[in-house]
């Protein structure tokens, strides 16, 4: 009767105890369907406010039906770095359907942006716009593209 206890309670904490690090990442990859992608956002000029038109790099993860991306908001002049990034949320439905809504902001001016798109095997476009409230000005809308494949 005290063997049997014993390996209850043995059996118990092996259950309880975490996962190693690698282990848990491979696990949720291969069960939770966790996917990464990258690639690059394209947006158009803004009249007035930018020089170029803006391209930067674009992350994306995807798991369970739920996406959520982010990347780098850029100087007007293309030039750095603002040290503002701009994040979002979505859904993948089970078509492969994506649609994303996210926003950033900083002193200048702040946008909310919206992207959709279809996956194609493993990559991904999407089309969307940024509506821009920048200081003493109408809101812009601002038509851009992302390109995406798997990373991993």
């Amino acid at each position: 009767m005290k063997r049997r206890r014993v390996l209850v309670l043995l059996a118990d904490a092996a259950v309880r105890l975490p996962p190693r690090r690698g282990h848990a990442a491979r696990a949720d990859r291969r069960c939770f369907g966790l996917r990464r992608y990258s690639g690059l956002i394209t947006c158009e000029v803004i009249p007035g406010q930018t020089a170029q038109e803006l391209k930067a790099a674009f992350s994306l993860r995807v798991a369970n039906g739920r996406a959520d991306y982010e990347r780098e908001v850029l100087r007007p002049n293309g030039s750095g770095r603002l040290g503002v990034t701009e994040r979002g949320t979505g859904t993948v439905s089970p078509g492969g359907e994506v649609s994303l809504a996210g926003s950033a902001g900083g002193q200048t001016g702040s946008y909310e942006a919206s992207y959709r798109g279809v996956f194609d095997g493993k990559s991904l476009r999407l089309s969307g716009t940024q509506l821009w409230r920048l200081a003493n000005r109408a809101p812009h809308s601002r038509p851009c593209t992302v390109t995406v494949s798997q990373t991993g």
